[in-house]
Parts: structure tokens; C-alpha cells; sequence
């Protein structure tokens, strides 16, 4: 953990985030400030220093549509995992349920062999040549996969809606959770390594089994994600039932007359649509919010940290597509590179691409379809060439359904080079005339 104080500072997190996720400020600055906590809380247990009373961990709820930036925060948490020794893990809540017997699914408990694994790869990493025995390993490895960030994305397809079975289903599942988030200790399948650390696979018979494993998720950290479509609708409503609650507290309405003229007083849930435009700072839906949308308030209790990634403008599109680092742009490029041609696009380009992602309503991800529709047949007529060949990708030709401009570079520079030539030869030849026997340069007495 010799990095983690450099994290512990959520700027520094945050920095991270923002080469990898854009447009996103409000919502990177919350993961970035409860991940910082998370690593405070991680290194004060390890030098010892325990307060009186020990801080919960801030779980987080990360609220976002598709291709707005949730999988590439992942990314960024998994790589910063890596350089400062905790495993950070992510899975789809469809893969799993309460006991695992529902539809291939398997059972929650089982992420943890998955974390666990993650742990044993940090402390192999870190120690392949020491000379602790098994029991030493194993506790220092289990101690790595207790202080774990488990990410866990389409949690919004788990919230409590139907009938009968399947809303047991979904309840028994959330109760699972519950028991997860609040701190329980879990067995793990064994954990295979080899004698030494060695990682030869020749070895294979001198492996030694590690048994008896229990994590304990009390120090663990969960994010939870998924797109909650219909959300804001909820909070919309909550916020005009508040102001009209407000206004209705100054100005009493008759009873009678708010039954029969203004009867959507009476009935919350029948609110009509909003009067006015919120901010996206209002529109962060509150815990009330989550559990009208089908969460069992233990929970979502137990989640403090709620938080929005929004739908990407095309200005973000382009912004991505230009200083990403993994944006489709730099992608295709390199694709382009490897088969040694070169791709540029013109701005105007750039934007036709985000306008064509964003109606797709796939975000940032929808990118690389755009890209590909694009520029696939391109790069099939031109794979073999020996040629120093430049595509250039403007927004005329993508508005009028043409392929990129091709340029041949090394022609270019032939060209270029015989121009070159012949003016150096005019520039002679114009030296030698003026230098002939008798020619007057006018400067003659």
C-alpha cells in the first residue's frame, strides 16, 4: 500500500477519473470523495490507528444511462486497485440471486471467490519471493480481499416489481444484499497456489490448496449501478408535491374545494407532470425516490452516497472523441496505424459523430458502431496496401453518405520532391545565365 496516501486525497482520484470520464463533474467528484474515504478508512486499520467510534463505509448508489461513463470508472478503480494493493471487482447482479437456484443463476456469496482471487493476485505480485508459510499467506491474502470495492452493475433490474413468485424472488434478493452490505462473514472456495510463488506451469504438481477461508465484508466498499430509467419521473413528481404542499400550507384550499376541483392534492401519486425545469443538483434522486422505485429501505439505508451521471451532450461527445484516452477516435486511429495508414477527422466530423451516437442513445459506447459503420469498407479496400495512404474524414462527406477522402502520400512526395528539383534547376540555370561571358547585370562602368 505504499501509493495509497496519494489517494487518500479525492482530488488526486478524481484527476485520474477525469482522463477517462467526461462530462460527468458532480457525479466523479462523489465517487472520487467516497473511494478517498474508503482508502482513509483502509490505512488507519492497517498502521492500527482505530477511532473510538469506526466510520460505516460510504456505499455508493451511481445513477446513469448506457455509454455515460459507469463501465470506464470501473476501469479507473480497477487499475488504481492495482497500483495501491486492494481488489476492486465488478459484476452484473443479473449473473447472480439470493440462493443462486434461479435460472442458472449463481448465488451472491459466490463474488467473493472472485475477490479473493483478485487478493491473491496483489499479495503474489508484491511477494513472489517470500518465505511465509501457507497460514501466514492466507491470513495476509484474506486481510488484502476485506478491505475489497465491490461494484455491482444492473442493480435496478433487481427492484421489487411483479407478482407473486417473482416479487419473492426479488425480495428474497435485496435481503441477501442487505445482509452483505451491513457486514457478514462468508466462506470462499479454496485458493490454489504454487509452492513459492511460482507461476511455472511445468509445476503443476507442486501446488498447495489454501482451506477454511472467510472474508468478512465489514470493511468492504459496494457501488451500486444501473440506469433506473423512470427515476426521474419519481423525483419530478416529489419535488412538485413538495412546492405544492408548500404553497398549499400558506394559502389553506377549502377541503371541499380541493377534493373536487383539486383532487391531485389528495393523491400524491397523481401529481401532474412538473411545472417547471430543476437542476441536476435537484434531480438526484433521494432515498424516498429509491424505494418508490422498488428498494427495500434497509437497503437503501445502508447506501448514503447517492449520485447521477447524465445523458452525454454532443459537445461531451466530441470532447471525449478529442482528449479521452480511451475515446473511439484515438481507437480507430490506431487501427489505422497498425496496418500503416493514417486517419484524421476534421471537427465537423467529430460532430456529425456524436450527433449520430447521441440519437442512437448509446452514449459514449454508441461511438465505436458510428466509427465503424463509417469506416469499415474503407479499411477493407485499402488492407494490403504498401502505400503511404492518409484518410481524411470530414463532415461534408458524412452528411452526403460519402466515403473519406484518400490521399497518397507517397506520390504526395514524389511530387513534391520533383517540384523541389526543378526549382533548384530554375535556380541554376538563372545563376549560370547570369554569370556568362558578356552578360550585363547592370552594374557595369
Amino acid at each position: 500500500m505504499a501509493n495509497m496516501i496519494n489517494y487518500t486525497n479525492p482530488k488526486n482520484i478524481k484527476a485520474v477519473l477525469d482522463d477517462f470520464v467526461m462530462g460527468q463533474e458532480s457525479g466523479t467528484k462523489a465517487i472520487a470523495m467516497a473511494v478517498a474515504e474508503h482508502l482513509l478508512q483502509v490505512r488507519a486499520r492497517q498502521e492500527g490507528d482505530y477511532p473510538d467510534y469506526e466510520l460505516p463505509t460510504d456505499n455508493v448508489l451511481l445513477i446513469g444511462p448506457t455509454g455515460c461513463g459507469k463501465t470506464e470508472t470501473f476501469r479507473v478503480l480497477e487499475r488504481l486497485g492495482e497500483k495501491i494493493g486492494i481488489p476492486v471487482v465488478m459484476v452484473n447482479a443479473l449473473d447472480y440471486s439470493g440462493n443462486g437456484t434461479w435460472r442458472n443463476t449463481r448465488p451472491v456469496s459466490s463474488i467473493f471467490d472472485r475477490v479473493l482471487k483478485k487478493a491473491a493476485d496483489i499479495y503474489f505480485n508484491e511477494n513472489r519471493d517470500g518465505d511465509e508459510t501457507i497460514e501466514e499467506e492466507k491470513e495476509k491474502i484474506t486481510r488484502i480481499a476485506n478491505t475489497a470495492i465491490i461494484m455491482i452493475d444492473e442493480i435496478d433490474k433487481i427492484a421489487m416489481a411483479g407478482e407473486d413468485n417473482a416479487l419473492l424472488f426479488l425480495k428474497e434478493y435485496q435481503s441477501v444484499l442487505l445482509k452483505m452490505i451491513e457486514g457478514n462473514t462468508y466462506p470462499v472456495s479454496n485458493l490454489v497456489r504454487k509452492k513459492n510463488g511460482d507461476d511455472d506451469e511445468d509445476d503443476g504438481d507442486e501446488q498447495e490448496k489454501m482451506t477454511n477461508i472467510n472474508v468478512d465484508t465489514t470493511n468492504m466498499m459496494f457501488i451500486f449501478l444501473g440506469a433506473f430509467s423512470g427515476i426521474r419521473e419519481i423525483t419530478e413528481v416529489r419535488l412538485h408535491r413538495a412546492e405544492m404542499e408548500k404553497k398549499t400550507a400558506k394559502h389553506p384550499v377549502h377541503e371541499e374545494y380541493q377534493e373536487t376541483h383539486m383532487g391531485f392534492l389528495a393523491n400524491p401519486d397523481r401529481i401532474p407532470a412538473k411545472k417547471r425545469e430543476y437542476s441536476d443538483k435537484e434531480l438526484i434522486p433521494s432515498a424516498e425516490d429509491v424505494i418508490r422505485f422498488g428498494f427495500m429501505p434497509e437497503l437503501v439505508g445502508r447506501i448514503p452516497v447517492r449520485t447521477v451521471y447524465y445523458p452525454l451532450s454532443e459537445d461531451s461527445l466530441v470532447e471525449i472523441m478529442l482528449h479521452c484516452k480511451t475515446s473511439a477516435y484515438r481507437e480507430y486511429q490506431r487501427r489505422f496505424q497498425q496496418v500503416g495508414l493514417e486517419l484524421k477527422c476534421d471537427r465537423a466530423a467529430l460532430r456529425e459523430i456524436a450527433r449520430a451516437a447521441k440519437e442512437q442513445g448509446m452514449g459514449a459506447r454508441g461511438l465505436r458502431a458510428v466509427f465503424d459503420k463509417l469506416l469499415s469498407e474503407t479499411r477493407y479496400e485499402l488492407s494490403g496496401t504498401d502505400r503511404e495512404i492518409r484518410c481524411l474524414l470530414r463532415g461534408k462527406e458524412i452528411r452526403e453518405h460519402k466515403p473519406p477522402l484518400i490521399h497518397d502520400r507517397s506520390n504526395l512526395e514524389i511530387r513534391q520532391f520533383e517540384r523541389k528539383i526543378a526549382a533548384l534547376e530554375r535556380k541554376r540555370s538563372k545563376g549560370l545565365r547570369r554569370h556568362r561571358p558578356g552578360h550585363s547585370d547592370g552594374n557595369s562602368t
